[in-house]
């Protein structure tokens, strides 16, 4: 993330949001009171502080004290990397890495449960309350503030190369995230459901649920067992199934989520 604004956001006067992207715009407002105007990194630790107390109301102790790490992190990093302009005034590139970099970055740091401060605390403490609404798309709707005030500041030709890259960051971010927790769901009709089940229970440690289904061609009843895995497990399931019931019908298919045992708890889901 640090690289990113560094790199490419600063040079190119790239505001994508965030405090990152609201602190470029105070470095251009004060460039004739202070040589260069203030740093980036002094912006991002000043707003930091009362994101920080009120986050520790709302998100615990823990998750201040992870994200507190990384905060430091960054703001130490935005403050030791120089500003080279790798790519020049190519701002659709710009847009483009800028939001990878972006969004790789914040995803890892959702994923472990963290914040790097700044919008993307404020989102994971407004999700707190409206936990219906991605941290990703809160975020979004924050950053849209600061990139109107970057259009006053740039220019509007600025800001709508940072509306791509803003769109990148959220897609790449929610891809990270997700992906990490992504399962797969199978669901097999079988006539031999108690022997596959018991394999499964024990062979895969995974629970599976028993549904009692029709075939409306053939009228006859059938047993339909649904279970949930991880993807690098669920292949061990197809292998159960084809073992036992090799003209099993089996349907495999994506979850974004799972909440329940042996997965993510409802508890830390909504945290």
């Amino acid at each position: 993330m640090a690289a990113g604004v560094r790199f490419i956001y600063e040079p190119l006067g790239l505001v994508t949001g965030g405090v990152s992207g609201f602190a470029i715009i105070v470095k251009f407002l004060t460039r004739s009171f202070f040589n260069g105007g203030i740093p980036v990194w002094i912006t991002n630790a000043v707003i930091n502080i009362p994101l920080f107390i009120a986050g520790r109301y709302v998100k615990g102790r823990k998750y201040i004290i992870r994200s507190f790490f990384a905060v430091v992190i960054f703001t130490a990093e935005l403050s030791f990397l120089p500003e080279i302009p790798v790519l020049g005034n190519d701002m659709l590139m710009g847009a483009v890495y800028g939001g990878v970099l972006s969004g790789a970055g914040l995803g890892i740091v959702m994923v472990r449960m963290s914040s790097t401060g700044g919008t993307d605390l404020l989102g994971a403490i407004i999700r707190h309350y409206i936990p219906q609404y991605s941290i990703a798309t809160v975020i979004m709707y924050i950053d849209t503030v600061i990139i109107a005030l970057g259009a006053a500041a740039f220019g509007i030709r600025s800001a709508m190369y940072a509306v791509i890259a803003v769109y990148i960051t959220s897609k790449v971010m929610d891809a990270v995230v997700s992906g990490i927790r992504y399962s797969k769901l199978v669901i097999a009709i079988t006539d031999n459901s108690e022997d596959i089940s018991y394999q499964i229970m024990n062979r895969a440690n995974r629970g599976v649920t028993l549904v009692k289904a029709k075939g409306m061609y053939s009228g006859n009843d059938k047993d339909m067992l649904i279970c949930a895995a991880p993807k690098r497990e669920y292949i061990k399931l197809i292998r159960i199934i084809s073992e036992k019931d090799a003209k099993a019908f089996v349907m495999i298919s994506d979850i974004r989520e799972v909440l329940g045992e042996g997965f993510v708890g409802a508890e830390k889901f909504l945290d």
